[in-house]
């Protein structure tokens, strides 16, 4: 039996999650989606970025529940 490969978490150079996954994009959407896998890309490896989304997920996100008893 093959081993099985976990998926891709990042498309390759093709847009592809492993050997058939793809994209399907209406060609009028195609620049605009590929604009933004720029930006998240870029977004991904810029320090002043990242420090601020860690900044609001430790004081936004999942904060505790308020008390009401």
């Amino acid at each position: 039996m093959a081993a099985l490969t976990s998926p891709r978490r990042d498309p390759d150079g093709r847009g592809y999650f492993g050997a058939f996954g793809g994209r399907y994009v209406p060609e009028t959407l195609v620049e605009p989606v590929e604009e933004l896998e720029r930006a998240y890309f870029s977004a991904r490896e810029d320090r002043h970025f990242l420090a601020e989304l860690d900044r609001l997920l430790k004081d936004y996100v999942g904060p505790p529940a308020p008390s009401w008893a």
